[in-house]
């Protein structure tokens, strides 16, 4: 009885408050909706566009907490429980708590979208429907090692790049925005692929293919830091065309550093939380970094 009772009491303790707020930030998809918006202004400031588009990023912040909230309705447990992650164990003990936010994030998007330009429809559509068949099982262009890859980059880069720029009646083919482009996709390379570093056991149990089991888990880290490396050089050339100040690039290079530590260091020993806070927040960082720049300098 006494043993329950300290049971009862270690669950309603400040460290276990705690520890649900961080898993329920983390695991709910609003650590990696915030970096979203965060990377649409990143991209805002780089351009110096007359908006900074604070409509289109509550959009994408909302839409983002959307699909990665329903993608988790088609999560299946796998018979082996010792494959079962803490976020997944997370997300199957508290799923009436991912509905809700998946329909927090669909009211979200339904409500933000009033306050942008309509084109947007345009734009998003083909990206939804990409995004649906990254995961609905009919589809899952998950499984195959590339689709898996390139579908969540392709939408990330124009999520966050391209359709920043169209939204500004910006060129999207002109030099230094396509360099912009170039930007975004090498550094949404470099973060994607560790997360199939995460996912190598859980990924085999579910029949994926993915880069680590073709091509080792070495090589994969060694694809996502040469794609960090390459985004760091591509600064470079963005400060000295003249597209970028100095205090941006300044910002830039230093988050980008970090980034590359960061990448660095993923490994399948790493645990969830390192992929997570660590590897989804340079998103966070490189836009809280650029913003600081912007206001502050």
């Amino acid at each position: 009885m006494g043993n329950n009772k300290n049971t009862l009491q270690s669950n309603h303790s400040p460290v276990s408050y705690l520890q649900f707020a961080i898993n329920f930030i983390l695991f709910g998809n609003t650590y990696v909706a915030l970096g979203a918006a965060c990377l649409v202004q990143s991209t805002c400031i780089q351009l110096q566009t007359a908006s900074y588009l604070p409509e289109y990023s509550v959009l994408v912040f909302f839409a983002t907490l959307f699909i990665y909230n329903l993608q988790r309705f088609f999560y299946t447990p796998q018979q082996d429980r010792s494959l079962n992650s803490i976020r997944r164990k997370w997300i199957f003990e508290n799923i009436k708590i991912i509905k809700w936010l998946t329909i927090i994030g669909f009211i979200g998007v339904l409500a933000s979208f009033f306050y942008n330009n309509f084109r947007i429809v345009f734009y998003l559509s083909p990206l939804l429907l990409l995004s649906v068949a990254y995961f609905i099982p009919a589809i899952k262009l998950r499984k195959s090692p590339f689709f898996k890859l390139f579908t969540l980059v392709i939408v990330w880069t124009m999520v966050t790049a391209v359709l920043p720029l169209l939204l500004s009646d910006l060129d999207p083919f002109s030099k230094k925005n396509l360099l912009l482009i170039l930007l975004r996709f090498c550094f949404m390379m470099a973060i994607c692929i560790p997360f199939d570093i995460r996912d190598m056991q859980v990924d085999a149990a579910d029949n994926v293919a993915t880069l680590p089991q073709l091509i080792g888990e070495k090589n994969t880290k060694r694809l996502a830091v040469t794609f960090m490396l390459l985004y760091i050089i591509l600064i470079i050339p963005e400060y000295t065309l003249g597209i970028i100040n100095t205090k941006i690039a300044l910002a830039l290079l230093l988050s980008a550093v970090v980034n590359l530590i960061i990448v660095a260091m993923s490994s399948s020993k790493r645990g969830e939380y390192f992929y997570i806070a660590a590897i989804d927040g340079t998103m966070i960082l490189q836009g809280l970094m650029l913003i600081i720049a912007e206001i502050f300098l």
